[in-house]
């Protein structure tokens, strides 16, 4: 993955390796200054910084767009020769809870010169939910057959919003919001379930919609084999408790 920006007489160049990345995993970086001018150049405000941005609001190309997250370590102040380039290389370790791409926001990179992040180019980083998280998530449509409909990420939590699957057992569930962020090495579960529940207080017999939360904690000597892959039986284990609190009998 790479970017451009001019800003003449100067093109800095960023140069990521890989174009997918996961919550927890590296981001390698090359940023590279080239001096296309006749004399040197200095450069006052190099910056590489790693960011979480507002989609609309980076699009409507508003100061608030981005949020700093961490700063690479670039030369501040450098002198470029005429003809002449300067490289840095930084790799930012991505946090596991940090944010995904999503519809709303996603990651970014942002290199250049300038005294603010919206004076910086942008070039944005796709990141996934980690392996741990995405084989869950995988789990609910592969093995209980519910229906995806997005993932976002909010002050920690990654969420996939997930149909209930179309079977009597799931007659009073219309939705599940399924969340996850670790907590040291245990992996943290929360399972929000819009339901139905029936108003028997009245003469007439209505429908009410509400919530039911189940939320877990996973030790990872529970959930993990050595090498770090997962203990399906354990992961179907702790669904189908969850999912028992809000199935019918039917």
């Amino acid at each position: 993955m790479r970017g451009i920006h001019i800003q003449s007489p100067l093109e800095f160049r960023l140069e990521v390796t890989g174009d997918t990345f996961v919550q927890g995993a590296e981001v390698p970086c090359r940023l590279t200054v080239k001096n296309h001018g006749q004399s040197a150049a200095s450069v006052h405000d190099l910056a590489l910084e790693l960011a979480l941005g507002s989609l609309k609001k980076a699009k409507a190309k508003e100061d608030t767009a981005f949020e700093v997250i961490a700063s690479g370590e670039v030369e501040r102040g450098c002198e470029v020769p005429p003809g002449g380039e300067l490289s840095f290389l930084h790799t930012f370790l991505l946090d596991r809870n940090a944010p995904i791409s999503d519809k709303a926001q996603s990651p970014f990179l942002l290199y250049g010169s300038g005294a603010s992040s919206a004076a910086l180019a942008q070039l944005p980083l796709m990141v996934a939910p980690h392996p741990h998280v995405r084989s869950l998530f995988d789990s609910m449509m592969t093995v209980y057959s519910f229906t995806p409909k997005g993932e976002t990420w909010k002050a920690g939590w990654t969420t996939t919003k997930l149909k209930a699957p179309d079977a009597r057992r799931f007659s009073l569930v219309e939705e599940l919001n399924l969340s996850c962020r670790f907590e040291g090495e245990s992996l943290e579960v929360r399972f929000v379930f819009s339901v139905k529940k029936f108003d028997g207080f009245t003469a007439k017999v209505g429908v009410t919609k509400g919530k039911s939360e189940v939320t877990q904690r996973w030790n990872p000597s529970e959930y993990l084999f050595g090498g770090g892959f997962m203990r399906q039986e354990y992961v179907e284990k702790m669904v189908e408790e969850a999912l028992g609190t809000v199935m019918t009998g039917f």
